[in-house]
């Protein structure tokens, strides 16, 4: 199983709640609750033909190179990105990796490439990068609270109810899953 940082420094007791993009579906230590879902956009360089367009379909991007975050940084993320490409008919060629959105959406505005991100990546505001709704957009990508089932922390179940998610009154046993 591949540990991202969030993940490593909840188990390690480093952090007591974290928000995971993509969590694993089962952890013996970990819980998660979904607080967003959103579907994908397309990252362009605004001179780039598609940026003229108000939703691109994914297949259009199919002779395009592609800036994405390494694998390693979010293997599951990194899967649903190239499960998109293959659904619409081919397979991504990632000519770019960079380990920040805000990075990859710089290297595409100096037109490295395109891009596919989680919508809310719009809020990164570069002058020569355009965000454009894709089609089909049943995709949805997912954000999650995590946090330790046997966390004895009383600030948990404060920032949990905070996120309006559910608490227990009492730190989970390993056993209580």
């Amino acid at each position: 199983m591949t540990t991202t940082p969030q993940l490593a420094a909840l188990r390690e007791r480093a952090i007591d709640i974290g928000l995971l993009r993509e969590p694993p579906a089962h952890d013996a230590e970990l819980r998660f609750e979904t607080v967003l879902t959103e579907p994908f956009v397309a990252v362009l360089p605004a001179s780039h033909p598609l940026a003229a367009q108000r939703v691109v379909r994914v297949e259009q991007l199919a002779d395009c190179p592609l800036v994405l975050l390494p694998r390693a940084v979010g293997p599951p993320l990194y899967d649903q990105i190239s499960e998109l490409c293959i659904a619409a008919g081919f397979v991504p060629q990632v000519t770019q990796h960079a380990v920040e959105w805000q990075t990859v959406c710089a290297l595409v505005g100096t037109g490295l490439g395109v891009s596919l991100a989680p919508e809310s990546i719009r809020r990164i505001r570069l002058e020569g990068v355009a965000f454009r709704r894709i089609e089909p957009d049943t995709v949805r990508t997912r954000v999650a609270v995590a946090w330790r089932k046997t966390d004895p922390n009383p600030l948990v179940p404060g920032i949990l109810a905070a996120l309006g998610q559910d608490a227990p009154d009492r730190p989970c046993s390993v056993s209580d899953h």
